[in-house]
């Protein structure tokens, strides 16, 4: 996360909201498990995308938008 919100200041966007995934080595991950981690990802994702103001910045993913940071 600290490398994630240093690059997103370098890159002009220091309120850009993140959300942290677990990870575990891929080499070793049963059939389906990555599937589960996008499932357990969804929310969070869902949750930091909406939070955002609209009136804060371009549209989502667009060069230079901002956002709220997530706490």
């Amino acid at each position: 996360m600290e490398l994630g919100r240093k690059e997103a200041t370098f890159f002009g966007m220091p309120k850009l909201p993140l959300v942290q995934i677990p990870h575990h080595p891929s080499g070793g991950a049963r059939p389906g498990e990555h599937a589960e981690d996008a499932r357990i990802a969804i929310g969070p994702v869902r949750e930091t995308l909406t939070e955002a103001d609209p009136g804060e910045g371009a549209a989502a993913g667009a060069p230079g938008a901002e956002a709220r940071a997530a706490e």
